[in-house]
């Protein structure tokens, strides 16, 4: 049974394009909606609260840098999927200024098997919101997500719900649906490691105690030919993104996306005292790793059942490294699906996803494939 009852695709950001999406969906009769939108949205103001009081469905989704739609990347546009199971939506606002343990964090079904996260990327605090989370889930659920925003990195409204739209804060998308998660990032060490001995949440102060953007410009530059004095910032550090060194010797992806003063502001939060490396990417490498792992997930179901539909949330610097090729990526994931099943996602700043040993981390420059179990019809 496919997760997805309908699905469209409008090229145009306006809230007659999306109440004409949501119509042609409607027809399939769905229990929930998935809106997914490209930067433009975040001017719907007033008109997209006037449009939500006629709808009476519940519905989830973000302002992302682009769309995936099958094995196609969309820059420009809305996503509407209708979900064929019931979802239940709630919003964490203010997660910046509120203590992460001070909601009340319930699930409200019985019959839990998955929860949607959906962040503004924006936001501090994110990985303790995500701790607290886990702890109030039971031990089998599924848990993944994305960062929501633009690659302007500007505060504004960039989450969904019936409530309307949303900033500084996250969505949680409860689903009966079971889901099986594919991870892979593919970088590799370039040099380091390095101690991150003054950090602020999600900003790196200092490194191997000199300020962070001295240190981390400086060995960019000693490994190429680059230099940040003719470059903006970023269009130099999606190529040399930060590893995070983890006890069990896998390293966590770290997205450093501006200066601030003599720190480094990353899609995520780095803690005092750990180990960073600086990573550097190969396309064929990284295409290799997203795919592989997707492969390699529907593998060890094939004794136990099948997939069908599958949501991909995968990094936007991963398309601004991969550029031409990312459609390699896309083809290769997409293509490990059945007909008729459908890959609906989105571009996002940074990706959260529950691992096999329990940890629920947010990552960054990696690609996250959730991928539906298959049931009878």
């Amino acid at each position: 049974m496919a997760v997805f009852t309908h699905v469209q695709f409008n090229s145009d950001v306006t809230v007659q394009a999306l109440a004409n999406s949501v119509n042609e969906v409607m027809s399939s009769n769905p229990k929930g909606l998935m809106i997914l939108s490209t930067g433009e949205a975040a001017n719907w103001g007033t008109e997209f609260d006037n449009w939500l009081e006629d709808l009476r469905i519940p519905i989830f989704g973000a302002i992302v840098p682009g769309l995936i739609l099958d094995s196609t990347f969309e820059p420009t546009g809305i996503l509407v999927a209708g979900m064929a199971n019931s979802i239940n939506v709630s919003v964490i606002e203010n997660i910046s200024t509120e203590s992460p343990q001070n909601p009340n964090i319930e699930l409200t079904s019985s019959n839990v098997k998955s929860v949607i996260v959906m962040v503004d990327a924006l936001s501090r605090q994110v990985d303790a919101y995500l701790q607290q989370i886990l702890r109030s889930l039971p031990d089998d659920c599924c848990v993944f997500g994305g960062g929501a925003g633009t690659l302007a990195f500007v505060p504004q409204p960039c989450l969904f719900s019936s409530a309307g739209m949303h900033q500084d804060a996250m969505l949680l998308v409860e689903m009966s649906t079971e889901w099986d998660l594919a991870v892979g990032h593919g970088w590799e060490i370039l040099a380091g490691p390095y101690l991150a001995n003054n950090t602020d949440d999600n900003c790196i102060l200092e490194l191997n105690f000199e300020p962070a953007v001295t240190l981390y410009q400086r060995v960019v530059e000693e490994h190429t030919a680059l230099r940040f004095d003719k470059h903006d910032f970023f269009d130099i550090a999606k190529t040399f993104p930060f590893g995070l060194a983890r006890l069990d010797d896998s390293v966590l992806i770290r997205d450093p996306i501006k200066v601030e003063g003599q720190g480094l502001i990353c899609a995520g939060d780095i803690p005092d005292n750990t180990m960073l490396y600086i990573m550097q990417g190969d396309a064929e490498k990284l295409i290799s790793a997203a795919s592989g792992a997707v492969r390699s997930t529907i593998s060890n179901l094939a004794t136990s059942g099948s997939v069908s539909d599958c949501i991909l949330f995968d990094c936007v610097s991963r398309q601004l490294f991969l550029q031409d090729e990312f459609s390699i990526e896309l083809n290769q994931i997409h293509a490990e699906l059945s007909k008729p099943y459908r890959t609906v996602g989105a571009l996002v700043l940074g990706e959260i996803a529950l691992d096999e040993n329990g940890i629920l981390s947010l990552h960054n420059k990696t690609a996250v494939t959730a991928l539906a179990r298959a049931q009878s019809e």
